[in-house]
């Protein structure tokens, strides 16, 4: 099973997270409900200059 991309987890997010910065780097943690109600939870990090959509 493909792993969907963090803008597929952003539009399931319940909460988006900011869990550090450090200089160029942001650290997010999206929890989102997966299909059994049970909170799921994922850490991401995205360098400067990434885009996301929301």
């Amino acid at each position: 099973m493909k792993e969907p991309l963090l803008s597929d987890r952003i539009q399931m997010a319940h909460t988006i997270e900011v869990e550090s910065t450090v200089r160029d780097e942001i650290g997010l943690k999206i929890s989102w409900y997966d299909g059994y109600g049970e909170t799921q939870s994922q850490e991401y990090a995205l360098s400067k200059g990434s885009i996301i959509k929301f």
